[in-house]
């Protein structure tokens, strides 16, 4: 089978303002290449369209999930694939993260219930994704070190219970492009090989 890795695009966005990457996301999206964009942003609360009404201060975003919220401490993974199985490319996205956090003496667990990673009801990294035309759009939110006083004035997307947390939080300091350099080998090898030319899975 031949490995297609190469035919992912890497890009860093480095800090970005949120409404900036929305629009490098639509201009991306027609196109048919897959991208892996990194980015941070200066803080901004987000939250998916079918809650915007709940968040009037939220910028609303064509996702699934509720309100959260970014920063600079904030690592998002932004995939913009052709995407033929919604199921099996989040299957895919998740066994990134696994293998991501499994460097970390942590209980990171994934509750499929409350789609994210948790120490406990303490959340520490979001999904949300969107698919258009077999496209998909957004992606996946890791806390590095986020301002968690800012951050647990909401209830992370919406969750009773619930409060943020991040690596720096639980005792590990982990430096954003370290960070970066892991998630690109692991992204590198769940997404090495593909059935048919163009689609990733």
């Amino acid at each position: 089978m031949e490995k297609q890795f190469s035919e992912i695009n890497f890009k860093d966005l480095g800090l970005i303002e949120y409404e900036k990457f929305l629009k490098i996301q639509e201009k991306l999206t027609p196109l048919n290449q897959n991208f892996l964009l990194f980015a941070t942003h200066y803080p901004v609360f987000t939250v998916g369209e079918s809650e915007a009404k709940a968040f009037p201060f939220a910028v609303p975003v064509k996702r699934g999930g509720s309100i959260t919220y970014f920063d600079e401490g904030t690592l998002m993974l932004y995939f913009i694939f052709n995407v033929k199985s919604p199921p099996l490319f989040f299957k895919k996205v998740r066994l990134v993260l696994n293998r991501f956090f499994s460097n970390f003496n942590l209980p990171i667990y994934y509750d499929k219930n409350r789609p994210g990673y948790y120490i406990q009801n303490r959340k520490i990294a979001s999904l949300g994704f969107s698919y258009i035309k077999n496209r998909s759009n957004h992606g996946v939110s890791i806390h590095l070190n986020p301002n968690l006083t800012t951050f647990n004035q909401i209830r992370p997307c919406n969750l009773s219970q619930v409060k943020a947390t991040s690596l720096y939080n639980e005792g590990v300091y982990i430096n954003q492009e370290t960070a970066k350099e892991m998630l690109k080998e692991y992204i590198k090898e769940v997404f090495y090989e593909t059935k048919s030319k163009g689609s990733l899975i």
